[in-house]
């Protein structure tokens, strides 16, 4: 989705935000340290932009070649990703059945067939929309192919420990959240289902994103 940079203490930190991946509670701790946010807070992009400045959020649609320079000239550089079914699957959930209502109108079936297995059969359809393609994306579409440009490689289930680095770094005391609450139906799909989100996402098995 994009970069975001922040300076502590005389470093530069850059944060790639992978949607789906703990990106928006990232947010919120980095909030927390350097601006006096609130755990409710759910950060966003006019928000973030407003607190830190516009040259903190760079190419909010972006991919990883599109700021792999200024990540690279960052003291300290953080990727945090998902696994690939999960994240995807969350992605779907997240856009196609949004409280706003916003990606109603790219459905191409009825109130019935507004399924998966849908979301699937037509992905090529639903993946023009940005917000889609950004939330149900791979995390080697955001993250690149390699995890060495990266200082700090953090699984979502570790994301505790990017709190951690932040308390140390500023001496403030940061409240944990999570701000997207997950949908049981990630933990329901078949192995059918679960095969066919795997070859949307094979860049990140064949780049090893992914955990088992």
């Amino acid at each position: 989705m994009a970069l975001l940079r922040v300076e502590i203490n005389d470093k530069t930190i850059g944060i790639v935000r992978n949607h789906k991946a703990g990106s928006t509670t990232a947010m919120n701790y980095i909030g927390q340290a350097l601006a006096g946010w609130t755990p409710a807070i759910e950060p966003h992009y006019k928000l973030w932009r407003k607190t830190f400045g516009a040259q903190s959020y760079i190419h909010k649609h972006g991919t990883f070649e599109d700021y792999a320079h200024e990540l690279s000239e960052c003291d300290i550089r953080v990727a945090i990703w998902r696994h690939p079914i999960r994240k995807f699957v969350s992605g779907f959930h997240h856009t196609m059945f949004s409280e706003t209502g916003a990606q109603d109108g790219l459905w191409i079936t009825g109130i019935r067939q507004r399924t998966i297995h849908d979301f699937l059969d037509h992905y090529d359809h639903y993946c023009t929309n940005l917000n889609v393609l950004d939330h149900c994306s791979t995390n080697t579409r955001k993250l690149g192919a390699k995890k060495s440009p990266y200082t700090h490689v953090i699984p979502l289930f570790r994301l505790d420990k990017f709190k951690i680095m932040l308390e140390r770094m500023t001496g403030k005391q940061i409240h944990s959240v999570r701000h997207r609450k997950q949908s049981n139906d990630v933990n329901k799909i078949s192995k059918s289902t679960e095969d066919r989100v795997k070859s949307i996402m094979h860049q990140d098995y064949q780049f090893g994103w992914y955990s088992g």
